[in-house]
């Protein structure tokens, strides 16, 4: 063989594998799908009115902390703290979604918040409050429904710890 031929012959096998790589790549296999689609993050409903109370979202590992919590707040039917135990990174999407009573009054968490968390928090205009009640047991209070939601700010002075407002850059934690 010559030197043109040998040439010609690669040339010809390589664009042969690229055009079988394009065709393939074009197929879907039998009995294989595309990977599924992943559902928009949004927030949970709010609570009905008369269910709504103080509204906590996150770590289900606090579910204990906060029935004790509101056993010893009391509190009538308008301002009994209820936590849906969805997560605590679900807490956080749901409590930096925004202010209102559509969204959570607080969020329970198992951690420090995270950067990243908190920067959505500040995107939303949320300025928060920290209350540590035990090692990895952690309240965030939106700062504009201690004044706006009823029974918020008498629940945070009920837990007998002082409050820190969270800074711009929070640390991370365990």
């Amino acid at each position: 063989m010559t030197m043109n031929t040998t040439v010609m012959t690669t040339t010809g096998k390589v664009a042969g594998a690229l055009l079988s790589l394009l065709l393939v790549a074009g197929c879907q296999f039998p009995g294989t799908q595309p990977p599924p689609q992943q559902a928009a993050l949004t927030p949970p409903p709010p609570p009905p009115p008369e269910e709504r109370g103080i509204w906590i979202v996150g770590s289900p590992a606090l579910t204990g902390t906060v029935q004790s919590a509101a056993a010893k707040f009391g509190g009538g039917p308008d301002t009994r703290p209820r936590l849906a135990a969805q997560g605590t990174a679900a807490g956080f999407r749901s409590f930096c979604a925004g202010v209102g009573i559509e969204h959570p009054d607080m969020v329970a968490s198992d951690r420090p918040i995270r950067p990243e968390e908190a920067k959505r928090c500040r995107d939303k205009g949320i300025t928060l409050t920290e209350y540590r009640l035990g090692a990895k047991q952690i309240l965030y209070v939106k700062d504009s429904h201690m004044a706006a939601v009823p029974g918020v700010r008498d629940f945070t002075a009920s837990l007998g710890v002082a409050g820190k407002p969270v800074s711009a850059s929070p640390t991370t934690g365990s």
